[in-house]
């Protein structure tokens, strides 16, 4: 069964492997659980993993209703529980889901084994809000098509990856719901977890994409720094790391599991 109803919205997921270590893995916000597909099948192998598309992304459902980072940790939770999976979670984030790895670490501190941050967002400063709220106001307005300059065309130039890789997930980013986006673009604008970063207790691994023109490899590592024990890792990659470097992330998670 691919999808579940999980606290209170439908919700599609994907779970792979059949023993080892849970990963879960959290996707980007205009992404779905398909951001995942390149490192997905070699992990399969050792790991059991779980991914789903968040409310009102992918092939979940379209909500209306403004939600915050905490709905979003107690979506993960409940379907942990209706899944039946079992800890420790080693949670994999990319950009903005940093934020939902850090409240669900803060909630599940004995519950998960390890956390990655790929290219991490994990607060907005208040002084960037209002531009996170016309982006959203924009979305709303123009659709996603409307939003492509200020977004995708800065975040994912074309000549990061193949043209197949490429064009697959421009189409998957203009499939996105436009209201479903501006919502979680008015939530991250409420939302600042970076202070959750120092109280981090369990192996941490933050990853920066060396050609990421939406967060300097210098922010990131600023990040790192702000957790105790954390390796840092610069690879050749873009903001979008698991869709335009999937070989290299692959390599670094085999190597921080020693899988």
């Amino acid at each position: 069964m691919a999808w579940i109803e999980a606290n209170g919205v439908s919700i599609h997921y994907k779970l792979e492997g059949k023993t080892g270590p849970t990963v879960v893995l959290l996707h980007e916000i205009g992404g779905s659980l398909d951001s995942w597909d390149g490192v997905v099948p070699d992990l399969a192998k050792k790991m059991r993993i779980f991914r789903y598309d968040q409310r009102g992304f992918g092939l979940s459902e379209k909500v209306r209703a403004q939600y915050s980072i905490e709905t979003l940790v107690d979506d993960l939770q409940a379907l942990i529980a209706a899944l039946d999976l079992k800890p420790p979670f080693h949670v994999v984030s990319l950009a903005a889901s940093s934020m939902q790895a850090l409240e669900f670490q803060a909630r599940n501190r004995a519950g998960v084994g390890s956390l990655v941050f790929c290219n991490p967002a994990p607060g907005v400063d208040p002084a960037r809000a209002g531009a996170l709220e016309n982006v959203a106001a924009l979305a709303e307005k123009e659709g996603i098509r409307g939003i492509l300059p200020s977004m995708l065309d800065k975040s994912y130039p074309p000549t990061l990856s193949d043209k197949e890789t490429y064009e697959n997930y421009r189409g998957r980013y203009l499939s996105n719901d436009p209201v479903g986006f501006g919502l979680a673009f008015r939530m991250m604008a409420r939302t600042n977890m970076a202070p959750l970063l120092a109280g981090i207790t369990c192996p941490t691994l933050v990853i920066a994409g060396r050609q990421d023109f939406i967060r300097a490899v210098s922010v990131t590592e600023g990040i790192s720094k702000q957790i105790p024990g954390a390796r840092f890792e610069i690879i050749d990659a873009g903001h979008f790391m698991p869709t335009t470097s999937p070989g290299a992330l692959l390599a670094l998670l085999k190597d921080f599991w020693k899988v």
